[in-house]
């Protein structure tokens, strides 16, 4: 009678965690602890045109998302993601973002900026903030690139990248 006791307590168990991981948003990756107003804010991220603008000779890779909190219980401002393959130079992709990006009202707020450079040449260096506001929300966007260009082993071999939109001011973005 006892090992079937602990077998039930067990199995019940385990449906409590898998309900309870659930409950708390952890059945998607990157949102853990979200509330319902982030998980909104999340969804506004993901439709921003800038996420799908691509320039040619790239392919969509994967979007990803996420708010709520890290696994050591740091906050994640809401954000979406989508990254890119392409065989553009990095300098091209940078001026077709910088394009798309002034079309669609985004603007610099970074105070690393000398007043005498221009915005669009900080952007190409990756040296830049900028910003838009989304349904009453500051937004900034990012552009990465993964490994970065001047480490590819050849100018000829595809790239990735990724443009994000997050909400707020994130720690390492500069703004």
């Amino acid at each position: 009678m006892i090992p079937r006791l602990l077998g039930n307590v067990a199995a019940y168990s385990m449906v409590a965690a898998l309900a309870a991981c659930v409950l708390a948003g952890c059945g998607e990756q990157g949102h853990v602890g979200c509330s319902d107003r982030e998980e909104q804010r999340v969804k506004v991220l993901e439709q921003l045109p800038i996420l799908q603008a691509r320039p040619s000779s790239t392919e969509a890779a994967d979007a990803y998302s996420g708010c709520g909190e890290d696994n050591s219980g740091d906050a994640i401002a809401p954000y979406a993601a989508q990254r890119y393959r392409s065989t553009l130079a990095e300098s091209d992709i940078h001026a077709f973002y910088w394009d798309e990006l002034m079309k669609d009202g985004w603007r610099n707020a970074s105070p690393a900026i000398p007043p005498e450079v221009a915005p669009s040449l900080a952007f190409q260096r990756s040296v830049s903030c900028l910003v838009k506001d989304v349904e009453g929300a500051k937004v900034v966007f990012t552009l990465s690139f993964d490994p970065p260009p001047s480490a590819s082993p050849s100018p000829a071999a595809p790239v990735t990248y990724t443009v994000e939109a997050t909400d707020g001011k994130p720690v390492l973005s500069g703004c």
